[in-house]
């Protein structure tokens, strides 16, 4: 393995200037100089010792990825297709910077600081964090930190935030189903806040379209347990054949509402229409392909990081909370 003094004695120069180069302390060296010892590392292949380093630079190149929860959906938060997807684009693009991702489990505030303190962890990229979690974490850690999908109190503004459009989102689902003459149509969601709620509030934006109404009693949250899931259905069917549609408000929610209500005899979309959020990978695979609201996750991670570095290098963020647009994507599932 070639050496930063097999470098030095190739070029004529010192090993300290090597070094000086490999840690980006250029100040004293000369561009030429710069430039043939780049060159020349690139071309041998060195590989920097990592230890040397994070003393040098006194940074870990770690990045947390915590999550808030460690289950989604009833099922651990990285078998879920939209966390799976996110982080392999996050991991992607932290290695093009020269950071490698650890993945923290965020149910423990204590946990999370004893492990980002000990590891000497740049920043933390935070998924599921509600304002009272992400208040006592930045109380207690002083590292850059970003959220994903985050709904504060109206007037928090001390937080950095990569989101979508959620409300716009839950319109056009709204809007697509109203035109199609579904105007009574469930909206499904998991919680009463955040996304879900904001994605609730253009749903029924756009089904009051024409002086129709859309009550409250038109937003379900389901329950967390797959049994009572499944009673749920049940219980409901000459509700549901009666409406004609079920909007969810996550892919996942969606597919797995039209596993149960094919088993119990219904046909999707004659019988129903079923309408998801997220266009996860496995949307276009079901049967029928689902219809569904398209974020782009590998944009949402590239941005994520971005910000995140802008925060650790302290530049400047003309933009601390940003949201990126979601489109329709239309398939079969709506008649």
């Amino acid at each position: 393995m070639i050496t930063l003094q097999n470098i030095a004695d190739k070029l004529g120069v010192s090993r300290t200037t090597v070094s000086n180069v490999l840690h980006g302390k250029t100040k004293r060296v000369s561009k030429e100089t710069q430039d043939k010892i780049s060159k020349m590392l690139e071309e041998e292949g060195y590989v920097p010792n990592m230890g040397s380093l994070i003393m040098t630079k006194n940074s870990s190149r770690l990045i947390g990825l915590t999550l808030g929860s460690q289950t989604f959906h009833h099922m651990h938060a990285l078998q879920t297709p939209f966390i799976s997807e996110f982080l392999s684009h996050l991991q992607l693009e932290a290695e093009k910077h020269g950071y490698y991702m650890m993945i923290i489990s965020g149910e423990n505030t204590n946990s999370i600081v004893d492990i980002a303190s000990r590891w000497n962890i740049d920043g933390l990229i935070l998924f599921s964090f509600n304002e009272e979690r992400y208040k006592s974490l930045t109380q207690k850690l002083n590292k850059p930190m970003v959220l994903i999908d985050y709904y504060p109190e109206k007037g928090s503004t001390s937080f950095y935030n990569i989101g979508i459009e959620d409300y716009d989102g839950g319109f056009q689902i709204g809007n697509y189903l109203y035109k199609r003459g579904l105007t009574e149509a469930l909206f499904i969601a998991e919680t009463n806040k955040d996304s879900d709620y904001e994605r609730w509030k253009g749903f029924k934006k756009a089904q009051e379209q024409g002086g129709k109404k859309c009550s409250q009693d038109r937003y379900i949250v389901l329950s967390s347990n797959i049994a009572d899931v499944e009673s749920f259905y049940k219980r409901n069917l000459e509700r549901f054949l009666t409406v004609q549609a079920l909007s969810f408000s996550s892919d996942f929610r969606a597919m797995e509402a039209m596993q149960i209500l094919t088993q119990l005899g219904l046909n999707i979309p004659k019988d129903i229409s079923i309408t998801g959020f997220d266009d996860n990978l496995y949307c276009k695979f079901a049967n029928p392909p689902l219809t569904t609201i398209h974020q782009d996750i590998k944009c949402k991670a590239i941005l994520a990081f971005g910000q995140l570095m802008k925060i650790i290098n302290n530049e400047p963020i003309e933009n601390p909370n940003i949201y990126s647009p979601v489109k329709l994507i239309i398939r079969n599932s709506v008649k």
